[in-house]
């Protein structure tokens, strides 16, 4: 078939593995995959797609090593058995890159994403500007990160967060942070979390913290259903066009954008790189932005604009 000829005529075959509670992002991440994997005649395999059933990340990873892939790039847990599959993989010579939170106990030859000081630093900066001026003794910030987070990843965004804070507060004044760790297994569950939040108003946080794209889905449509708009300052992670509009009506204070399609483009550069010279930079950086009310809006504009000049 044609398929299999064009096939034969790509150097690797690489496949690109996460979870798919995020589709929106996982989209854009693997759309710049694909893009530079055509520039480097690559082929890049999503290989939850091309498979009946649902399968866990773990059970995707062995589909991986038994198929005698090129590359693996992988986002998952950070567990004993996954860190045991990642090394199988490089011991078998696959090369592995993780991308958005890293497993740096496992072989992996490359992380690509932001690390956890710099998302601690962002974070802090947003809370800080959130809670001017402030109108408590004692605010409070509930913090939602993933069940799976391991515990130094939370201890290193929870010391930037205190040491941004701490630099302009003293210390009968800090506010009291609680993490809130929720199962990510499907929408529904980080839903129904959010919801225990705001239902409990006599503690309602004065600040949110969202750490992905699904909990600050869930946040900002609890804030609009309890009624809590302004009340509750918002701080999210990603941008959808939904997530733009709220924030350019302030229901989300801010959110902190990744670059998702150079996250992509990264992770098959790091391969390619370790591939044609058995070396690469075990970390790569992806660039963020800070996204408020007037970026927000702006990019909007320019979206529009865009869509117009297109009909």
């Amino acid at each position: 078939t044609s398929e299999t000829k064009s096939y034969e005529k790509l150097d690797k075959h690489y496949v690109f593995i996460t979870d798919d509670t995020e589709k929106e992002f996982w989209d854009q991440v693997y759309a710049g995959a694909q893009e530079q994997a055509e520039l480097t005649n690559v082929y890049v395999e999503r290989l939850a797609d091309n498979l009946s059933g649902e399968y866990s990340t773990k059970e995707l990873l062995r589909v991986a090593i038994n198929s005698s892939v090129d590359g693996i790039i992988f986002c998952g847990n950070d567990d004993k058995e996954t860190v045991e599959l990642i090394d199988k993989a490089v011991e078998n010579g696959i090369f592995v890159v993780t991308l958005r939170q890293d497993i740096d106990d496992s072989d992996r030859q490359c992380f690509v994403g932001m690390n956890s000081y710099d998302l601690g630093i962002e974070y802090g900066k947003q809370i800080l500007k959130a809670l001017q001026p402030r109108t408590k003794l004692k605010h409070k910030i509930c913090i939602l990160m993933e069940e799976t987070t391991t515990e130094s990843r939370q201890n290193i965004i929870m010391l930037a967060i205190q040491e941004v804070l701490s630099a302009q507060w003293e210390e009968s004044l800090m506010p009291e942070i609680e993490i809130k760790k929720i199962r990510m297994d499907d929408a529904f569950s980080a839903e129904e979390a959010i919801r225990d939040v705001f239902m409990d108003e006599e503690n309602l946080p004065d600040v949110m913290v969202c750490m992905n794209s699904i909990y600050t889905q869930c946040t900002y449509q609890a804030a609009v259903d309890y009624n809590q708009v302004g009340d509750v300052k918002i701080i999210g992670y990603y941008s959808t066009d939904d997530m733009l509009e709220a924030i350019q009506k302030q229901i989300i204070y801010s959110a902190i954008r990744v670059e998702t399609e150079e996250m992509g483009r990264s992770c098959i550069k790091a391969l390619k790189e370790y591939e044609e010279t058995g070396y690469t930079n075990s970390y790569v950086p992806v660039n963020t932005m800070v996204i408020g009310k007037s970026e927000a809006g702006r990019m909007l504009n320019e979206k529009a604009e865009n869509e117009d000049a297109g009909n």
